[in-house]
């Protein structure tokens, strides 16, 4: 864990800016505050960190000790009793899948594990189509079966999994700044690997809201655009996370439900909602959808990059955000 801190002002007392990271859920979570006490920063930003920990010990597929973990290993067999917690976060997450026509679907799984991009080996090769195929035949999360009067989940096709994997991170962020909030921190940042919640101010003395940057898909330590943002969630997919490149073609883990295979419809997606959850399945339909969802639906606020590095934006991002795209 890494520790920072620097005087913000120094008009009516000290305003201190203070950072803490740590490696969790596949990434790094970062959240930094703004606070007149460096201790009550450090305490909050421990316990939220703490949190995060938690739930990627009950939300993660490969800890055998995870209730998601346990739901797959008995899928085909029997129903898994979970916590009221794991079994809202399932729930919710088959009504976004209603919601976006399937885009987003938690039993992705055996298609994920196929590839191999949750994996901390190399992979070298791609799958053959006909397995990628075969798999497929698990996939759909009304498949699922819930029992609300026990709260237990069962996967009734013995091969199914589940992979929370993205709204389970963005679960954490929330609940981490919810920690913060309850310490008494309310100007902060927690950003989990992108994925991040905004709060308040970076100066609350002139009222300056913190600026978010949208990662370049393709140019490393550059941005495409900066964001004027509180009190809102950002989310945001990108093929640039994890991927292989074989005979130019790159393949990463942002999976079309109905093929199993990448989605090459876009490089990046960034949505911005009240909560990181949403933010986080909606940048995934986002990014499957490509600009022409923003035509469809006025209500959405995000930013896509598409397949050939063109950046599309609703009027929201300018007219709200103060977005400024670069050259």
């Amino acid at each position: 864990m890494y520790f920072a801190n620097s005087i913000v002002s120094a008009q009516d007392g000290k305003l201190y800016e203070f950072s803490a990271e740590k490696y969790l859920m596949g990434t790094q979570f970062r959240i930094t505050a703004v606070h007149t006490s460096i201790d009550s920063m450090k305490k909050a930003i421990y316990y939220s960190l703490r949190e995060v920990e938690r739930i990627q010990g009950v939300m993660s597929m490969q800890m055998n000790s995870s209730e998601i973990y346990k739901i797959n290993t008995n899928a085909g067999i029997e129903p898994v009793k979970v916590t009221y917690e794991t079994y809202s976060i399932i729930k919710r997450a088959i009504e976004y899948s209603l919601k976006f026509e399937g885009v987003f679907d938690i039993t992705i799984g055996p298609v994920s594990e196929c590839w191999g991009f949750n994996s901390d080996k190399a992979i070298t090769q791609i799958p053959e189509k006909f397995v990628i195929d075969s798999l497929l035949k698990y996939v759909g999360s009304e498949k699922i079966i819930l029992n609300p009067a026990d709260t237990s989940v069962y996967l009734p096709l013995k091969g199914m999994l589940l992979d929370l994997g993205g709204i389970a991170k963005g679960y954490a962020v929330d609940r981490a700044a919810d920690i913060m909030k309850t310490n008494g921190i309310t100007n902060f940042i927690v950003n989990g690997g992108g994925d991040m919640f905004v709060c308040g101010y970076k100066n609350i003395r002139t009222m300056q809201k913190w600026n978010v940057g949208i990662k370049h898909p393709r140019e490393e330590n550059t941005v495409v655009a900066v964001l004027e943002i509180n009190d809102m969630a950002v989310g945001t997919s990108g093929d640039y996370e994890r991927f292989l490149i074989l005979d130019n073609v790159r393949y990463h883990h942002i999976f079309d439900t109905k093929t199993g295979w990448p989605s090459n419809t876009s490089e990046s997606a960034t949505s911005i909602t009240t909560t990181t959850e949403e933010a986080v399945v909606l940048s995934k339909y986002f990014f499957i959808k490509g600009g022409s969802i923003f035509k469809q639906n006025y209500s959405l606020n995000g930013v896509i990059v598409d397949s050939s590095g063109n950046v599309v934006c609703t009027p929201e991002m300018h007219n709200i955000y103060n977005i400024t795209l670069s050259k």
